[in-house]
């Protein structure tokens, strides 16, 4: 097994908490964005039932936002999701083959993180900043069009067979994914979605413009203490939203914990959950 494959490094900083039965690799892109993060850094976590000498083996792929907070806790902002952990744990419980898993840095600052996972055109409301028009079409375009087959190139994926994740801001762009970009995935987990940001009317209109019948199976988690309870109003709304457009509750479907907080720790309970639900 190569620590370097087709430009991907194993990712082997010390001290981090990546499990002992997987292994991440890492590689820089140029990304095309209003910001001045440019240079971007994306992690690959690859399961312990990999096999890099048997091509016929393949894995589906999820790719997420806010990469740092996904696989290591030296890397993340307030804790990571224990992704790795959460896979090889199902692994060894044979309730899966495992996923090989894309984290997508965000830029280092809330305002660039912001307008880069947020849809172009849609007037945000006026008690939430930054108050700039988004461009979540460049990072879309990033994903789908330079690192998706980058990956695929790179690593035994199984075509046609990725999904979209992310929390917070990274619910909110992984929803975008899955809505403008329904051929190259095939289902999204939407954690505590940002949809509070926008004025109802026009994310509406969004949806009126963008949602048809090809939506990605797609799952919702909010949470309902402290600053998390924000997110609930408008993440049921996007619901009901689906399901009136015809869709059916094993489709789209939304998880709900009252006594969840807004942080990593409810994030990473609950993506094994979503991913029993996918497979």
């Amino acid at each position: 097994m190569s620590e370097i494959i087709n430009g991907y490094k194993r990712y082997l900083d010390e001290p981090n908490t990546i499990d002992y039965r997987a292994r991440v690799y890492y590689k820089y892109f140029k990304i095309d964005t209003n910001n001045s993060f440019t240079n971007r850094l994306i992690r690959v976590y690859i399961p312990s039932t990999y096999d890099f000498h048997n091509p016929s083996h393949r894995f589906k792929v999820i790719y997420m936002f806010d990469g740092k907070n996904l696989f290591d806790d030296y890397t993340s902002f307030v804790g990571e999701w224990c992704i790795d952990e959460s896979i090889e744990t199902m692994i060894e419980q044979k309730l899966n083959d495992g996923y090989i898993v894309v984290g997508v840095d965000a830029p280092e600052t809330d305002i660039d993180r912001s307008l880069e996972m947020s849809p172009t055109g849609i007037k945000r409301n006026k008690k939430c900043p930054p108050h700039g028009d988004g461009y979540a079409h460049k990072l879309g375009k990033f994903v789908v069009n330079v690192v998706k087959p980058d990956i695929d190139k790179t690593f035994f994926t199984i075509p046609g067979h990725s999904g979209v994740g992310g929390s917070s801001m990274g619910g909110l762009m992984a929803f975008y994914m899955a809505a403008e970009y329904k051929i190259e995935f095939k289902f999204c987990l939407s954690f505590s979605p940002a949809f509070f940001l926008f004025k109802w009317d026009n994310f509406k209109a969004y949806l009126d413009r963008t949602i048809d019948d090809k939506m990605p199976r797609t799952y919702f988690y909010i949470g309902g203490q402290g600053f998390e309870r924000i997110f609930v109003e408008t993440t049921l709304r996007v619901y009901n939203y689906l399901i009136d457009k015809g869709y059916s509750h094993d489709h789209i479907k939304l998880i709900y914990d009252s006594d969840k907080e807004h942080n990593e720790k409810a994030w990473r309970e609950y993506f094994p959950k979503m991913l029993l639900r996918i497979d």
